[in-house]
């Protein structure tokens, strides 16, 4: 039961509840009080009485609805993104004053012969009662934060003056939630993932500029598994180029390392998309699939379609369909032609291999959910044995037919320089940018670039 409560009180999603709440009620209250003063108090004087409350109750909660997403947007609702007092306030009019001049447009736009006056205290008192709101809430947690609740967890790795000097500035932020958990030195990396658990970590702040960036990112994917957000600590050159954003601590310039998230419905899509798009693509396909199939037959006895064991999604293991372009008793897994003259490859498959028409018999790994039309390249399992842990991120989506490595430079490019056109599309993917690649996939095959 008391494992439960403690539950219940570290969870930062009953403070993020808690704001919403305040806001909403702050919002509706700050209209009330509007409406009331501009047709019975002071504001009135001799003005006309403006529409029946009911009209303006109609577009009430479409408003608030707004005003939250905006505040959503903004990163007023992240629990772990505190912010001091004043810079909290100053976030908040900013915010309202977007969403009130979005409020004015949006009325324009419908016509709507709204009071002008009504508006304005409607800005006015919203500000009032949202900040006064939060006060309220933040003072709430500042009483409750001894019992657990909205508690952020820090830990920092490095015990040097730089690790020393974030602890303190973690320590000066214990009124909104932070609290400093401890120093963890070099040696006891290997024990991070469990004291993470056992502490339940919010942050990890790296402050060891002796840790190379690939001793990093293996350390990052080593806690995959574990709720902790990595930051890295930026030196003092970064912070005079403006390569950082200052993270959630303000006035300590950090570099966030975000896990990698794709919202179901975006898998959805995409998923629809890879399923359209192939069946189209067999149907017009299918007559060039037969001749390819003749010429193969008649250039070179054995099979036309081959199938390889490749790593797919997680680290799933599927077999991978291609139109064969290499001598029968060439070795099945081995690593590919480097060159234009590798006597490996038949005549016809010279041509398929540059115009990348031996990938067409992997549109059926897509309709089977195995592959996408665009995403990393499938690689044979003795390749990915030979991976770090943070290059096992490349596996976290299905492979693609095509990709940014197809596009940017294809076989020319060495694996580790693959890896990392990989990562940015992993980061940033996106139904425009997949668009993107296909169309430039187009030009690309037709040169032949890359491709042996």
């Amino acid at each position: 039961m008391s494992k439960l409560l403690n539950n219940f009180l570290n969870g930062n999603s009953i403070l993020t509840l808690t704001l919403l709440f305040s806001d909403a009620f702050s919002g509706v209250l700050a209209f009330f009080v509007a409406y009331f003063l501009r047709n019975k108090g002071i504001v009135r004087l001799f003005l006309d009485v403006v529409q029946p409350i009911a009209i303006y109750l109609q577009a009430l909660p479409v408003a608030i609805v707004i005003l939250l997403v905006v505040f959503a947007l903004v990163g007023l609702y992240e629990p772990k993104k505190r912010k001091t007092h004043i810079s909290e306030m100053s976030t908040l009019f900013q915010a309202i004053t977007v969403w009130i001049l979005f409020i004015m447009a949006g009325s324009y736009l419908y016509k709507f012969d709204y009071s002008r006056i009504i508006v304005m205290l409607f800005y006015i008192f919203t500000v009032i009662f949202i900040i006064l709101g939060r006060i309220l809430v933040r003072n709430l947690q500042t009483w409750l934060s001894p019992y657990g609740f909205g508690k952020v967890n820090i830990l920092i790795v490095g015990a040097g003056k730089l690790a020393h000097e974030i602890a303190h500035r973690v320590e000066s932020y214990k009124s909104i939630g932070f609290n400093f958990v401890g120093f963890v030195e070099i040696g006891a990396l290997m024990n991070l993932p469990k004291i993470l658990k056992k502490h339940q970590i919010d942050e990890v702040y790296i402050a060891d500029p002796s840790l190379s960036h690939e001793k990093i990112l293996t350390l990052v994917a080593s806690c995959f598994d574990t709720k902790a957000k990595f930051k890295i600590i930026s030196n003092i050159f970064d912070l005079i180029t403006g390569t950082v954003d200052i993270a959630n601590l303000e006035s300590i310039p950090s570099l966030d390392l975000k896990k990698v998230y794709f919202p179901w419905w975006k898998s959805a899509y995409k998923r629809l998309f890879d399923i359209l798009f192939s069946v189209l693509a067999l149907i017009f396909a299918s007559p060039f699939m037969a001749a390819i199939i003749l010429a193969i037959r008649l250039d070179s006895s054995g099979k036309t379609i081959l199938s390889q064991i490749r790593v797919g999604n997680n680290g799933k293991l599927f077999k991978i369909y291609k139109f064969r372009t290499m001598r029968n008793d060439s070795p099945l897994y081995k690593n590919a032609p480097r060159g234009r003259n590798d006597k490996r490859v038949t005549k016809i498959g010279k041509f398929l291999r540059r115009s990348s028409l031996d990938e067409l018999p992997q549109l059926i790994n897509v309709l089977k959910g195995e592959m996408s039309i665009v995403g990393p390249r499938p690689e044979m399992p003795f390749i990915v044995k030979k991976y770090n842990q943070w290059e096992k991120r490349r596996l976290v989506v299905k492979p693609g037919i095509t990709g940014l490595w197809q596009i940017l430079g294809r076989k020319d490019l060495p694996l580790n320089e693959n890896l990392e056109y990989d990562f940015y599309y992993i980061n940033n993917q996106s139904f425009i940018l997949d668009l993107v690649i296909i169309l430039k996939t187009v030009p690309v095959i037709i040169k032949g670039r890359g491709a042996y």
